[in-house]
């Protein structure tokens, strides 16, 4: 009898029997959140990771957080009928969890159009040949993103008594207001889009440009992520590309190598011959070079005889490159060793002429 007079306290209009209620429907809010996350990740995981169907792997990733949201606003929404609330506030919490629910649905979406887009266009997308729907694909997936939330917003705001229409409406009055304010962003997707069509570069080459130097990691509708050498990112607007001076080293179907190598003085003109057709043989030797092969007697220089050698390495990365030129040089070294040719360093010859009459 006690408790339920206890219980029949009024505290605001409610009565401590509904307060209960609703602060039990909270923890069974919690509670059931929590089983619903130990049945996912203790059994269905394990039912559709062994299941050869990728989409039901899709849909459990896409619902997971989403359906637990979803559990824990049912709850609070039942536990909140138990309770007497001004008729502005009862408005103000129905239209709160309309819009969650929607919101979660929208998150599903999303989700799982993400997921669509990673296990099933993505390889497809990999395995082409051409690299222009590579680039396409991950502008073409934010947008495709942005799409489906601003659709979920506009049902959130349109469900909860908003006027669609005339929002519209209202967004066309201010819409000069906000093309003038997005100048830059409306350029730089307008750039965005001609760095696809123009193809100056792709994802994963190697370019160079005013502001710097590294590999294409993403082209975005906005901006373009470069990996440095260094390991840094440098995000550049895309309009900053379209108007810079971009050189492409990836595009390059052969590399340039140009060195001199100087020979003492004492060399005499056999032996300078003999170096250039050492060179000659060994470069062209070589299978990762490529013609034209240049070798001539260039220039008497201040300690030197130089001798000016070029030719080209066959493009497979600069691995390869630095392997290459390094596998010549070795081998230039132990011929010019081996015929006695040497390599001049700077050095300083003293001539000291003797007077007769002191000798």
């Amino acid at each position: 009898m006690e408790v339920l007079n206890l219980l029949s306290i009024t505290y605001y209009n409610n009565t401590l029997y509904q307060y209960t209620v609703f602060f039990l429907f909270l923890i069974l809010g919690v509670l059931l959140t929590k089983i619903y996350l130990y049945i996912i990740k203790r059994y269905l995981r394990n039912i559709v990771n062994k299941s050869k169907i990728k989409f039901d792997d899709i849909l459990l990733d896409a619902a997971e957080y989403p359906g637990m949201i979803l559990i824990f606003t049912a709850c609070v929404y039942l536990g909140l009928k138990f309770l007497t609330l001004p008729s502005n506030i009862q408005v103000l919490l129905d239209n709160a969890v309309k819009v969650i629910v929607i919101l979660c649905f929208t998150w599903f979406a999303v989700n799982l159009l993400d997921d669509i887009v990673e296990y099933y266009i993505q390889p497809v997308v990999e395995e082409s040949e051409t690299k222009f729907d590579d680039q396409l694909l991950s502008p073409l997936r934010k947008l495709l993103k942005i799409i489906v939330v601003i659709l979920g917003v506009l049902t959130a705001l349109k469900t909860i008594g908003y006027d669609i229409t005339a929002l519209l409406a209202g967004l066309g009055i201010g819409g000069l207001a906000v093309a003038l304010a997005a100048q830059d962003t409306i350029k730089n997707f307008i750039a965005g889009i001609l760095i696809f069509v123009d193809k100056p570069f792709r994802i994963k080459d190697w370019i160079k440009f005013e502001g710097g130097e590294g590999i294409v990691e993403d082209i975005g509708v906005r901006s373009t992520k470069i990996r440095t050498f260094n390991d840094s990112l440098i995000v550049v607007p895309n309009t900053n590309l379209v108007n810079a001076n971009i050189e492409n080293f990836s595009a390059m179907r052969k590399r340039r190598v140009l060195i001199y190598i100087g020979l003492t003085y004492d060399t005499p003109v056999e032996k300078i011959e003999r170096a250039k057709e050492i060179l000659r043989e060994i470069i062209e030797g070589h299978p990762g070079t490529l013609p034209p092969v240049r070798i001539t007697f260039h220039r008497f220089n201040t300690y030197s005889l130089d001798l000016r050698v070029e030719y080209f390495i066959r493009n497979f990365g600069f691995d390869y490159y630095l392997n290459t030129v390094d596998e010549i040089n070795l081998k230039i070294k132990e011929a010019f060793d081996r015929e006695g040719i040497e390599m001049a360093f700077p050095t300083e010859v003293v001539y000291v002429k003797m007077d007769d009459k002191n000798n």
